[in-house]
């Protein structure tokens, strides 16, 4: 039976599917069940075939399932997409309580009128990141209640996403048959187990590879700061070697997982590969420093002034002034990608693994499970506590169960 400790994070990606089941025990996650797969169904994070996302979302929940030998309910639901930015929005209000001393409500009604700035009816605020709370124009509180004071008011960080392609998504869920217990930006959930508390306060970067976008997060002071997407990632890698090579895609991502390398100064030897063309028959050799000059040239794209490093610029990032840059996603696993950001960028640069996470390594040692396994613990209660409550979880028949009575 499943307990209150058993949670399960559903990760809708821009060409992936990821689902995992695990069993919180203080601070730690124990992986219980998993499973991934592409689905022709979603493009960069958007849902384009519903009938398609539902059967594989079901799919990839029940194989879980059977691994985890427990059957869940609800899920945390990890979301990715060009349709998702972030602002900052302020809010004040009078305490009109009889003592004036800041209550519960005051927060609660602060908050909700940072959440109501929202400046587009068509979009929808996932989160409302508290900042900084002023009373009575005191800056710099972070838990103002039980403070007196005649006025309060808030700076906040507001996630926000498209509420179109927000319900797209929801409906594929919840017509699979499972409910969503929260909506999580998926390089929030990353954050929560693979950034240090110092680099959340110095200042870092936080960069989610992943197959057609890449997602960049900036934390300082605690919390997050900015974020934005750019439409590329390691699927781009992929569909350039196939063009170049005129091979197959299939074909293309086997010959980057096997012998891709960010810069020609990984390569661990000069020599050549036998690929095969698009034809299936015909064979060749190509040599592995055209490969990289293939891969180089699309990170160029990535990190470059048209991408990453411009959007920054753009931010007033100073990478002297930010301690790290934090790698996830399933691109960050091309050797030598640490040192390529680096030198692209000018931060001091790590792959993101998930802290305090055991079970099957090809889960927990792997960056592409970081951004999963932080639905988990990722407490969506803690941005705004009024506004998210635990509901109660119910166990959801098995299918033997369920035939077992119908008959």
């Amino acid at each position: 039976m499943t307990g209150e400790s058993i949670r399960a994070g559903l990760e809708i990606g821009s060409s992936h599917i990821k689902c995992v089941i695990g069993d919180i025990v203080g601070e730690q996650i124990k992986v219980l069940g998993y499973d991934s797969r592409p689905c022709k169904g979603i493009r960069e994070g958007i849902i384009i075939d519903i009938p398609q996302t539902v059967e594989s979302i079901r799919e990839i929940i029940e194989n879980a399932e059977d691994k985890a030998q427990n059957n869940i309910n609800y899920v945390s639901l990890g979301v990715h997409g060009m349709h998702i930015s972030s602002q900052d929005h302020h809010a004040a209000i009078a305490v009109m309580s009889q003592d004036q001393e800041v209550s519960f409500n005051e927060v609660k009604q602060v908050l909700q009128a940072a959440r109501s700035s929202i400046p587009n009816s068509e979009d929808e605020i996932i989160h409302t990141i508290p900042l900084e709370y002023m009373v009575d124009n005191q800056r710099g509180i972070m838990n103002p209640k039980g403070m007196a004071a005649k006025h309060l008011q808030v700076n906040v960080h507001n996630i926000i996403a498209r509420a179109s392609m927000l319900t797209n998504i929801r409906k594929c869920v919840e017509k699979a048959g499972f409910e969503i217990q929260s909506t999580i930006l998926s390089s929030l959930a990353a954050a929560e187990i693979v950034l240090l508390d110092d680099e959340k306060a110095l200042g870092c970067i936080l960069i989610d590879i992943g197959g057609s976008l890449c997602e960049t997060a900036y934390f300082n002071k605690g919390g997050i700061r900015g974020f934005f997407s750019t439409h590329n990632g390691s699927d781009y890698i992929t569909n350039d070697i196939a063009r170049e090579i005129k091979s197959s895609r299939l074909e293309a991502a086997r010959i980057k997982e096997d012998f891709g390398f960010a810069t020609q100064a990984h390569i661990p030897k000069e020599g050549k590969i036998e690929i095969t063309r698009i034809d299936g028959r015909t064979k060749d050799e190509v040599s592995l420093k055209d490969i990289s000059e293939i891969i180089s040239g699309r990170l160029a794209d990535i990190f470059g002034k048209s991408g990453i490093k411009g959007k920054l610029e753009a931010m007033k990032i100073n990478p002297d002034l930010v301690p790290s840059c934090i790698l996830v996603g399933g691109g960050s696993k091309l050797p030598g990608m640490e040192d390529y950001v680096r030198a692209e960028l000018g931060f001091q640069t790590r792959l993101g693994y998930p802290a305090n996470c055991v079970g099957d390594a090809a889960v927990v040692d792997d960056v592409s499970w970081t951004s999963v396994l932080g639905l988990l613990k990722y407490d969506v209660s803690k941005e705004s506590p009024s506004l998210t409550k635990p509901g109660h979880r119910k166990r959801r028949k098995g299918l033997i169960e369920w035939l077992r009575n119908m008959f």
